[in-house]
């Protein structure tokens, strides 16, 4: 059964979720890092206000409180050391099951109390991403993506960036359909035709999916030329609260997947974690590919951090809608039925 609440891991003067938004949050798995990222020099993270700590220790990758049980230092401002996490102020040093193994002012002779060990959180390696629950057990599986990675396909893994966004408006904007052609006029969109037509979302237990056409424009480096048209089918697959899959599937065959998870690090501020795999051009470099995604989501990135409310409204009355917001009234209202408020900001 799921601990009542985790409100006693946030720092008060930190907290800026609504507890129960908190906790609702705190029972699915979410993205902390890049495996690739986690390697020697431990990590400082954060995950619905509450400070991590991520780190390869001899055991495996290992996601704990960021907190020393001896005097409340930081371990994230440590180091490793043989697959040992040593703590920057006294030297104590933390396996990854989180125990205390050594002591250096302390006689090796003296036993080491339980009571110093590191609170440590499940965590599991998928699709390249370090996954942890701090609410566990999880309401719901990692997301699954069972075409990652597909034999002859070429995947790319972005640096992740930060926004000042709340995680939820974040996603809404990776599945907004109807600011393609105004957002994204020096990219891909298609100014002359801004017009959407109609779509279905479809429901799952586990998220929604939707499917259009698009007539973008056609390039996805930003050395190609912007002056062919091709209509493109897309078909994005929402896994709640915050993971998304965009496929982008051209007429001659070509296949581009955007993979875009939101970790909320804060309600005013989130994590991405992108991938890119595709099916054409995989003995390509994949900086040019990288380099054209990093400018779309820097053309998405001051649009949504100057949307307001920061929160994402979850009162379909709040905000205007129209025919084009199908997947974004679905989205609020599934939030919804997780038992989130839409308070979020404290």
């Amino acid at each position: 059964m799921n601990t009542p609440s985790i409100e006693g891991l946030v720092r008060p003067d930190e907290a800026t979720f609504a507890p129960a938004d908190r906790d609702v949050l705190a029972g699915y798995w979410h993205p902390v890092a890049f495996a690739s990222e986690v390697a020697d020099t431990p990590l400082s993270r954060r995950l619905l206000d509450v400070r991590l700590v991520v780190f390869r220790g001899a055991e495996g990758i290992c996601v704990a409180r960021d907190l020393c049980a001896h005097r409340g230092a930081s371990l994230s401002r440590g180091r490793m050391d043989a697959g040992a996490l040593v703590c920057a102020y006294h030297g104590f040093r933390y396996s990854g099951t989180g125990a205390c193994t050594a002591i250096p002012s302390q006689d090796p002779s003296v036993p080491i109390s339980s009571r110093l060990r590191l609170q440590v959180f499940p965590s599991v390696v998928a699709q390249g991403m370090v996954w942890t629950c701090l609410r566990p057990p999880a309401a719901a599986p990692v997301p699954a993506w069972p075409e990652m990675p597909q034999p002859g396909w070429k995947t790319m893994e972005m640096a992740a960036s930060v926004w000042r966004a709340s995680a939820a408006r974040q996603v809404e904007n990776f599945n907004d359909v109807a600011h393609l052609s105004f957002v994204h006029g020096a990219t891909f969109g298609n100014p002359a035709e801004p017009r959407i037509g109609d779509y279905t979302v479809t429901e799952h237990a586990s998220g929604l999916e939707f499917t259009l056409r698009y007539p973008q424009v056609d390039r996805d480096t930003l050395a190609q030329s912007s002056e062919v048209i091709s209509d493109m089918t897309y078909v994005y697959r929402l896994t709640l609260p915050f993971a998304t899959v965009l496929q982008i599937a051209a007429p001659d065959g070509r296949i581009l997947n955007v993979y875009d998870v939101a970790t909320p690090e804060t309600a005013r501020q989130s994590r991405i974690h992108m991938l890119l795999s595709r099916n054409y051009a995989t003995d390509d470099p994949a900086a040019p590919a990288i380099e054209f995604q990093a400018y779309v989501n820097n053309e998405d990135r001051p649009v949504v951090e100057d949307q307001y409310p920061e929160d994402l409204p979850l009162d379909l009355r709040d905000e205007v809608h129209t025919s084009a917001d199908r997947m974004s009234i679905a989205y609020r209202k599934r939030l919804t039925s997780l038992g989130l408020t839409g308070a979020w900001v404290a």
